[in-house]
């Protein structure tokens, strides 16, 4: 089974859920010379991997869509787990209003992933039959198409209202900021998610960070990802340079909230919390 990355760099498809599944006793590590983003075990027999058609219906029942018609049932079970995360997300956040904050007059800050976190793009991963491409992607992203993830709203709605300022922080690039803030919120475009607007910065920046071309860095992230290939951030280094800026104009980040393991690696967060996503890996 070959693991098959899609954009290096951007997503990997349901076939490394496949493989990640597979983690078996008496797996042979891999040791080509050339590692893929995700490493694993090598199963040493086909039983010993979900198949690749079963393993898309089990998601689409996951999601409460056997059909797969695109779009996932509110009492389904990846629905109800995403609003437990919600739901523990603003407990956490419940506790710590009046607590201290890392640093002297820091303001209390929660920062949101886009995809699969604030945004759910189920009906996206249907449409492609999980098989990524920027320029589909890119068309539901500017059709703004995407409904909230279950629980995202209401937990960052309160926040708000608490007095936490919002981030929003994604991999999508800077042509696509206008489009997913009308998503997120409300132009009258598609869908209007209903998130409270994200928190504009001291210095004067909207508080939705979308990823620049590498000759549009700011400081921060060239000083981040100078050994990075070609200088070009990675997940990881991204989101975690960002995290550090946000911190450094004067807040304190009390809850992190991502779909992906490298949206939640790197610090500058008190806690996170990961949203469920089992249709890709973003390394």
């Amino acid at each position: 089974m070959t693991v098959r990355t899609l954009s290096l760099g951007r997503r990997a498809t349901v076939a490394t859920a496949v493989v990640c599944s597979a983690l078996v006793g008496g797996g042979v590590a891999y040791a080509a010379t050339a590692q893929p983003a995700i490493r694993t075990t090598t199963p040493r027999h086909a039983d010993q991997v979900t198949n690749i058609d079963v393993l898309r219906q089990q998601i689409r029942n996951y999601y409460g869509d056997p059909l797969g018609t695109g779009t996932f049932a509110p009492d389904g079970n990846y629905a109800l787990e995403a609003e437990s995360v919600a739901r523990a997300g603003q407990r956490w956040l419940d506790a710590r209003r009046h607590a201290g904050t890392r640093g002297s007059g820091a303001t209390k800050a929660i920062v949101l992933d886009v995809d699969d976190t604030s945004l759910t793009t189920w009906n996206y991963e249907v449409a492609s039959n999980w098989a990524y491409n920027p320029a589909t992607n890119g068309q539901f992203v500017t059709e703004q198409r995407f409904p909230a993830t279950p629980g995202m709203v209401a937990m960052a709605t309160h926040a708000a209202q608490e007095g936490y300022a919002v981030f929003f922080l994604t991999g999508r690039p800077t042509s696509q900021e206008a489009a997913t803030l009308g998503n997120l919120t409300a132009d009258g475009v598609g869908v209007d998610a209903g998130f409270p607007a994200p928190t504009t910065l001291p210095d004067g920046e909207d508080g939705l960070f979308t990823k620049p071309d590498v000759a549009a860095y700011p400081d921060y992230l060239k000083q981040a990802c100078a050994t990075d290939p070609g200088g070009k951030c990675t997940t990881i280094h991204y989101k975690a340079a960002t995290r550090a800026h946000i911190e450094s104009l004067g807040y304190d980040i009390v809850a992190n909230f991502g779909d992906q393991y490298s949206d939640l690696v790197g610090g500058y967060a008190d806690r996170t919390f990961k949203v469920p996503n089992p249709n890709y890996y973003l390394p």
